[in-house]
């Protein structure tokens, strides 16, 4: 058996702020940990510090500029116990989708549409918790009971078999 990591993440920016005030939800992004440390976050957002249109698929660093900047960051970590298949699963995933980043865009276009559920999807195109939800479905982790275009952080709380170990500052994070 491996862990998973899935992390609920406000990171105080303008459009985490925007998103928080929509959904009504403390929490605006999701991204997806291998292991325990958590500081290479997989997920959708911003590839530029500065630039919120140019994004996409990337890990984000906790040593990195984007949480240098926005320090203020607070998370809340779940950890998944997985099998060894779907733990390869994911890993082979990423792997993969890491290798293509470039065909991988943020779907700006869908966010609204989805907002009314109008269930638009586009090829390789994904915001972060549809992003995570597709990860989880196709390694046969956890189905959610809609579509993982649907998915927002909140689904991701209360799954059974994911287990709370954090609730804090994502940079005063230390596993044990």
């Amino acid at each position: 058996m491996k862990k998973i990591y899935i992390l609920l993440m406000h990171t105080h920016t303008i459009p985490a702020k925007i998103i928080r005030k929509v959904t009504n939800y403390e929490y605006s992004h999701v991204g997806i940990c291998l292991d325990k440390d958590c500081s290479a976050i997989y997920s959708f957002g911003r590839k530029h510090l500065h630039f919120i249109l140019d994004a996409g698929l990337l890990i984000e660093y906790k040593d990195g500029k984007f949480f240098k900047t926005f320090n203020k960051t607070k998370c809340k970590i779940y950890e998944v116990e997985v099998t060894d298949k779907q733990y390869k699963d994911v890993v082979t995933t990423l792997d993969y989708m890491m290798k293509n980043n470039k065909s991988y865009k943020y779907d700006f276009f869908g966010i609204i549409p989805r907002y009314f559920g109008i269930p638009i999807t586009i090829k390789n195109r994904y915001v972060c918790s549809y992003f995570v939800a597709t990860i989880l479905e196709a390694a046969n982790i956890h189905r959610f009971n809609k579509s993982a275009c649907f998915v927002n952080p909140k689904d991701f709380e209360n799954i059974a078999g994911f287990h709370e170990i954090y609730n804090g500052s994502y940079l005063t994070y230390k596993s044990m």
